[in-house]
C-alpha cells in the first residue's frame, strides 16, 4: 500500500510540475503582425495553419503565444491576405 501511495503522490507532483512549465513556455511579448490568410483553398503546402504572427521578423504559430496576455496587454498589427 505505501508503493501505491508514493506513486500517486510522485504522479501528481509530476503532472503539476509539468502544466506549469507548459504555461512558462508560451510567449508573453507581442508581435509584430498577424497575419490572416484568406486564400480559398487548403492551407500552403507545408503549412497546416492559416492564422499566425510575424514575431522578431519569423512566422510564429498562434499557439505558442499565452492568448489572454497578447489580448490584454498589446495591440497587433493584422494584415490579411485574399
Amino acid at each position: 500500500m505505501n508503493k501505491l501511495a508514493y506513486l500517486l503522490i510522485l504522479t501528481a507532483f509530476t503532472s503539476c510540475k509539468t502544466r506549469q512549465h507548459t504555461q512558462e513556455a508560451l510567449i508573453q511579448d507581442c508581435p509584430e503582425e498577424k497575419i490572416v490568410n484568406k486564400i480559398p483553398g487548403p492551407p500552403v503546402k507545408g503549412e497546416s495553419e492559416k492564422i499566425y504572427y510575424i514575431y522578431q521578423g519569423k512566422k510564429v504559430s498562434p499557439k505558442q503565444f499565452d492568448q489572454e496576455w497578447l489580448e490584454k496587454n498589446c495591440e497587433i498589427k493584422e494584415t490579411v491576405v485574399y
